[in-house]
């Protein structure tokens, strides 16, 4: 009996050595992990971000952000908002910057200046947004060729839904840009332009929809009424903001660009953080994309290539 007793409480010992050595090692593993990050040594990413509205909390949002990737993928990621669309593009091809999240027409426009893979795309209510010419309800104006002699505000001249699409149908509308306008104004950002249309500072805004009906729209999502406007018109579909990689990084470092990618992903469908995740980027979801599904947004930044887009800022 002493030595079956003598046996059992040996292995109970052994157990809890065990036990003790496993937790040991996991919180040294811990440790060395966090020291890791702290002295620089854990993989870094660079991740920039398009000019929006409020910098300040753009950037408060994208630091969260990026301390909640890093405590799901271990990858430390240095966020850096754009001071403007050209700004983001010039730091992504001086390799200043890695990854990126930019507009439809800034990933085409950065195209030119650095080779670039497309990973994922954010998604609001679809795969895809919409370019909307809104007036006033009372304004009068009632068809695009109405346009002619007033002021238009414009987002920014690297806009797609702010800027690139109306201008191209103003060309079609037989509306020549400048000189068939009283001003063309660049308000900085989507909210500026809904700011301008209510104050009376422009007759027209060009602003990003979800849908074609203005229903979910800049106007709506700052406090405008739709009864209070009219859709003027409506762009086709257009693909949604990339995150892409440059290509020069994605081919030395494929696995650590597969490992963000496919965090990212996971923290989009993570059951406790996915919520926090999206309220950080601004979106519904994430999907995968690939740089063909751009192609509409080449042919149009074809077709608008020898206008002009003169203008002052508001």
């Amino acid at each position: 009996m002493v030595g079956a007793y003598m046996k059992i409480r040996n292995v109970i010992f052994s157990v809890a050595v065990c036990c003790w050595s496993i937790g040991l090692l996991s919180m040294v593993s811990q440790a060395q992990a966090q020291t890791a990050r702290s002295t620089g040594l854990a993989p870094m990413i660079r991740l920039g971000f398009i000019p929006g509205d409020g910098k300040t909390e753009l950037q408060k949002s994208s630091d969260e952000l990026a301390k909640l990737i890093e405590s799901k993928t271990g990858i430390r990621v240095v966020p850096y908002v754009g001071s403007s669309y050209s700004d983001l593009i010039d730091k992504v091809a001086k390799r200043e910057v890695d990854f990126a999240f930019l507009s439809a027409l800034s990933y085409v426009e950065a195209e030119s200046k650095v080779d670039l893979k497309v990973l994922l795309k954010k998604v609001w209510d679809k795969g895809f947004y919409y370019s909307v010419l809104l007036v006033r309800a009372d304004s009068g104006i009632r068809k695009i060729s109405d346009l002619k002699g007033k002021r238009i505000g414009l987002v920014d001249q690297k806009s797609g839904s702010g800027a690139m699409y109306p201008i191209m149908a103003f060309s079609r509308a037989k509306l020549k840009v400048p000189t068939d306008f009283k001003a063309i104004i660049y308000t900085g950002s989507h909210n500026q332009s809904v700011h301008a249309l209510k104050t009376g500072a422009v007759d027209a805004i060009a602003i990003f929809s979800n849908d074609a009906k203005g229903k979910d729209s800049a106007w709506t999502q700052h406090g405008g009424l739709l009864k209070d406007v009219r859709v003027l018109w409506a762009s086709s579909a257009i693909p949604n903001d990339p995150l892409c990689v440059r290509s020069d990084f994605y081919e030395t470092q494929p696995k650590l660009t597969h490992d963000f990618m496919f965090g990212l992903i996971e923290l989009n469908d993570d059951a406790k953080v996915g919520e926090n995740f999206r309220r950080l980027l601004g979106v519904k979801s994430l999907m995968t994309a690939t740089s063909q599904q751009y192609e509409p947004v080449r042919e149009m930044q074809r077709e608008l290539k020898n206008i002009s887009l003169p203008g002052e800022d508001l």
